[in-house]
């Protein structure tokens, strides 16, 4: 799996799990484009509850990994992968957008 699929498998579960009341319908759109050669730009912009990712406290990385708590590892991974990253919330849409090169 690239790294590319992961950060989009990662923050596409966390919008599923915690963006819509349990029950309630929702949309997600994911946007890219390709600024530059082997550079794509990405967004992913729901209707959820507002979540400012990038503000989250990183997780504790120092237990060992059959005690340490299940999730918090998303939002690490898109910060070590992503060449660029920002969230804003606009007209009731969240917006987290990030670059990320073919050689990362």
């Amino acid at each position: 799996m690239s790294q590319l699929d992961l950060v989009i498998e990662e923050i596409l579960v966390n919008v599923w799990r915690y963006s819509y009341p349990e029950g309630a319908p929702g949309t997600v759109v994911i946007t890219y484009s390709v600024p530059r050669p082997q550079e794509m730009e990405v967004e992913v912009a729901d209707q959820g509850i507002e979540f400012d990712p990038l503000t989250a406290d990183p997780p504790d990385l120092t237990p060992d990994l059959s005690r340490r708590p299940a999730g918090g590892l998303g939002i690490f991974l898109l910060k070590s992968f992503a060449s660029s990253l920002n969230y804003r919330r606009q007209q009731g849409w969240n917006r987290l957008s990030f670059g990320i090169s073919a050689n990362s």
